[in-house]
């Protein structure tokens, strides 16, 4: 096992433990469905599904990521994003490594993203 993989395993219990922990318990069942447009470009949108182990493989790539780039235990990082599956695995991901999410809505203007960020 990786020494990030080791790190992100045994973090203390939190969100990211209960997500581990439903992962391990049903790792083929449904965890999230999302719309996505249509491959002709008209209709309504088709809808896409990820297992929990699905999301699992996305999230661990994440935090591994966060990790690599030097994200710290407890340190905070920005997600800025609409509502839409990726923020929901990107904020597991940071939490995963032991980090803290701040969010940034995207309507969020300059001087009020300077403020939450710093």
């Amino acid at each position: 096992m990786s020494d990030t993989q080791t790190l992100i395993e045994n973090r203390p219990p939190s969100v990211a433990t209960l997500f581990l922990e439903r992962v391990a318990a049903t790792p083929d069942a449904e965890a999230y469905r999302y719309p996505v447009p249509p491959a002709s470009g008209e209709g309504p949108d088709d809808w896409k599904s990820l297992t929990w182990a699905e999301a699992a493989e996305r999230v661990h790539a994440i935090a591994a990521g966060l990790i690599e780039l030097g994200v710290q235990p407890e340190e905070r990082v920005a997600l800025a994003s609409a509502t839409r599956v990726e923020w929901i695995l990107t904020d597991l991901g940071i939490l995963c490594a032991g980090a803290a999410t701040t969010t940034v809505y995207p309507q969020t203007n300059a001087e009020e993203s300077a403020y939450i960020l710093s």
